[in-house]
């Protein structure tokens, strides 16, 4: 389980979840946004809890249905050159009453 990652941010509210391990490959990947944090699932099973304070990170997650991830794992020569996954997003925010 990882408790940090990173982002690229682009033009036109783009984004891309740099995380620091391997993703399984053989269930779908969900990343759910929570007013403090982020929460990586495959499956039922929890991949990775990080705490995000960045307003600008969160904004751009709520806005995509989908968000490609990167795996940059620890010891890598070179920063990959693609994405390796893609993670369908689910906003757990609750409107203030």
């Amino acid at each position: 389980m990882f408790d940090n990652c990173d982002f690229l941010l682009g033009e036109s509210d783009s984004i891309v979840v740099i995380v620091p391990q391997s993703l399984p490959k053989d269930m779908p990947l969900v990343i759910e946004v929570h007013r403090n944090g982020l929460v990586f699932l495959s499956g039922e099973d929890l991949l990775g809890e990080v705490p995000c304070s960045r307003m600008e990170v969160l904004q751009r997650l709520v806005s995509k249905a989908k968000v490609g991830l990167v795996e940059f794992l620890q010891g890598a020569q070179q920063f990959p050159a693609y994405i390796s996954a893609v993670a369908s997003v689910e906003v757990k925010i609750e409107a203030a009453a």
